[in-house]
């Protein structure tokens, strides 16, 4: 599976919060019209920033969703306002705190055909 591409990596999953990453957020991002032209430097700044685990671009009201972990509100905070309200072409940011998590899960569901 390796050889075939299908396995991309292999990863050891780390407990977030015993390392003190305490804080999920999720933003959403809306950019002017400008800032869609500069999808590409977008895209680049946000795969520099360890804080953003996954990014999404969206069809609908916002381009992208973010998920972003940080160790509290305070540092999220900094992160917003240092590094995330100041990238290219942003209009919009839209932050939701998780507050409990139901289910995560790195399992994709593939079933076989008996």
């Amino acid at each position: 599976m390796e050889r075939d591409g299908i396995i991309v990596r292999r990863v050891a999953i780390v407990d977030r919060k015993k390392v003190g990453l305490n804080a999920q957020v999720f933003a959403q991002i809306k950019l002017n019209a400008h800032g869609r032209t500069n999808l590409d430097e977008f895209a680049a700044a946000i795969r520099g920033f360890p804080e953003v685990l996954e990014c999404y671009v969206l069809m609908g009201t916002v381009d992208f969703m973010l998920r972003i972990i940080a160790q509290d509100i305070e540092a999220y905070e900094r992160f917003f306002f240092d590094k995330l309200s100041h990238l290219p072409g942003v209009q919009e940011i839209n932050s939701t705190v998780a507050l409990s998590e139901i289910k995560a899960t790195t399992a994709l569901p593939l079933y076989t055909e008996h």
